[in-house]
């Protein structure tokens, strides 16, 4: 009679023990993880201020440089001012840099820094990547919302619709350069080779984008090279989306090819960052 007493009030598998809840809760555990990395990366960065301030600066040469000194001599491409066709790529090119750059930020960290600890945390590794994205991608959208303002002085016709568009094809673009990035980190381990790699692959890929030129100008030779770029999409896109003009390709195209790139660049991501 103990015995079925017992055996009648010993505890069993509950709702929060059970199989079926450790199985439900991986999605949580996993969204949980990505949201501590991420909000530890925006922390790192907003207490840079110097970082900041550089990419600050890096904006206002590009804008000197491009939308204002070479306004007067070119003066115009497709009935706008010049300052108007180049401001477009320009946010893409600080879009580009910063999220391909998030790939040296991963790699310094898993060699140097937290990363080492998390690596054998348990939750599946492809959240401390997908984690560095999500501050990535966000830190420079907002950065990109502070210099669409700017657009109506470049003579730009800035409309909320187009202004909404513009944020979220800036989006779109900074997740997609985040995680090639990010792939690049897994595929070369050493921290010293990424960074040399990235600056030798980040010039032509910013300049053989037509950020700051016509494309359609560009011989054809040339204009195959700058197909294989996934930034030519980028750019494509948002000049598109804030000048309302024609560009390479349809808008859907171009999305289609960035929606393309990530699927492929996630891939690589999955397979390299492990379980």
């Amino acid at each position: 009679m103990t015995a079925t007493l017992v055996h009648d009030t010993a505890p069993g598998p509950g709702p929060e023990t059970g199989p079926e809840f450790l199985e439900d809760s991986r999605p949580v555990v996993a969204l949980r993880a990505i949201g501590v990395i991420a909000h530890r990366d925006l922390l790192r960065q907003v207490k840079r201020p110097g970082m900041l301030a550089s990419q600050g600066v890096q904006i206002l040469f590009f804008v000197l440089v491009y939308a204002v000194g070479f306004n007067a001599m070119i003066g115009s491409v497709d009935a706008m001012p010049f300052s108007a066709y180049v401001f477009p790529g320009i946010i893409a090119i600080q879009v580009v840099s910063i999220g391909v750059a998030s790939g040296q930020t991963y790699a310094w960290d898993r060699e140097y820094g937290v990363l080492r600890e998390l690596l054998v945390a348990p939750v599946p590794r492809i959240c401390l990547p997908l984690g560095k994205v999500v501050a990535g991608a966000g830190m420079v959208t907002a950065q990109s919302v502070v210099m669409l303002a700017f657009a109506p002085l470049t003579g730009i016709a800035l409309t909320p619709g187009r202004f909404a568009a513009a944020v979220g094809v800036y989006a779109l673009t900074a997740v997609v350069f985040s995680v090639i990035g990010l792939s690049l980190a897994t595929v070369i381990k050493r921290v010293q080779t990424l960074q040399a790699a990235v600056q030798l692959a980040m010039f032509p890929m910013l300049f053989l984008s037509g950020s700051v030129f016509s494309a359609q100008d560009a011989p054809t030779w040339l204009a195959w090279i700058m197909h294989l770029n996934p930034m030519t999409y980028a750019v494509d896109l948002a000049r598109q989306t804030l000048l309302g003009n024609g560009g390479l390709l349809p808008w859907w195209a171009d999305l289609g090819a960035l929606a393309g790139c990530l699927c492929v660049v996630l891939t690589v991501l999955r397979l390299r960052s492990g379980r």
